[in-house]
């Protein structure tokens, strides 16, 4: 059952260090089967308070998802982003 990864941005801090954040960090999915869907897009907000951007990534369960989430390929990039920007992090199951 596939699982998603869901970054919600409330705030962009530094966007510089975020295009650097996207660059290194998205070669870190190959190994953990990850397919991005959604990379900052159009967004509307339909109910609660709108987003500044969004990353949705596909993985094939949860518990891959949270390898690729804790694995040593993303750790060091994780914190780019976590200081670039204001947001949210959240892992869904899906149908």
């Amino acid at each position: 059952m596939s699982a998603y990864v869901i970054f919600l941005r409330d705030q962009m801090l530094d966007q510089s260090e975020y295009d650097r954040y996207l660059q290194l960090a998205a070669p870190s999915l190959t190994n953990y089967n990850g397919e991005m869907l959604v990379l900052n897009g159009a967004i509307q907000a339909l109910e609660g308070a709108p987003a500044d951007g969004s990353v949705v990534i596909r993985f094939p369960d949860m518990a891959t998802a949270r390898a690729w989430y804790n694995s040593p390929e993303y750790a060091p990039y994780r914190d780019i982003r976590i200081n670039a920007t204001i947001g949210r992090a959240v892992l869904v199951n899906g149908l």
